[in-house]
């Protein structure tokens, strides 16, 4: 059973939709645990005294889950699970997730509401604690090598023809990229903010690191 984490801003909206042709009524869409919002730690333990019923069923109705949630939610099923998700350099995460926000607000959460109200930089969206090493809080304590598969956006050809030799799920790389890649996040920064971004992200750095160098091994 495949466990896709979504990464917010790290092209898995198209993956979702890759998933969801590949497997149709067999794919659950979990979008609710919201990690972004407040509260996740209680949440979370919430669901570690309630993960086997939480978990019943789910493996005989479905083959593939997919949405926002920690990657450790699933791991009481009675089958075996294989964990994948993709990563984005978190500098470019940011500002994508600061962009995105910016057209479309998500008004449920205070972050963002407080980056619309208070027409927050850059940098003071960036220094914010709840986007501060999201990549790192949606991995939920696993290591790289937990996963069954990691792709990341910015070798995204090669990452998904490696998917495709584990998998048999044949995806188009063009349609992906097209989709889910916010070009306008590229926008020049000064060196300074991009330095102050890194700096605020430094567990998700070592992790996309880890990462990068795992898939060039």
């Amino acid at each position: 059973m495949l466990i896709s984490v979504h990464i917010p801003k790290a092209a898995g909206t198209a993956f979702r939709e890759i998933l969801a042709k590949r497997f149709g009524e067999r794919l659950l869409l979990d979008y609710k645990d919201r990690p972004l919002a407040p509260g996740l730690h209680w949440r979370r333990l919430k669901q570690k005294l309630n993960r086997a019923d939480a978990c019943s069923g789910i493996e005989t109705a479905y083959d593939c889950v997919h949405g926002h949630f920690v990657a450790d939610k699933y791991d009481a099923l009675d089958k075996p699970v294989r964990h994948i998700a993709w990563l984005r350099d978190p500098v470019q995460r940011t500002i994508s997730h600061y962009l995105y926000w910016k057209r479309m607000p998500d008004l449920r959460n205070p972050d963002c509401r407080r980056l619309i109200e208070q027409n927050l930089s850059l940098e003071e969206f960036a220094a914010l604690p709840r986007m501060c090493n999201v990549t790192t809080r949606f991995f939920g304590g696993k290591a790289p090598r937990d996963f069954f598969f990691l792709g990341t956006v910015e070798t995204m050809a090669e990452s998904l023809a490696r998917f495709n030799r584990l998998t048999g799920i044949d995806v188009d790389a063009m349609g992906v990229q097209n989709h889910d890649d916010d070009t306008t996040s590229r926008a020049d920064i000064s060196p300074t903010e991009r330095r102050v971004i890194d700096q605020l992200n430094r567990s998700d750095r070592a992790l996309y690191d880890d990462v990068c160098e795992l898939l060039a091994g």
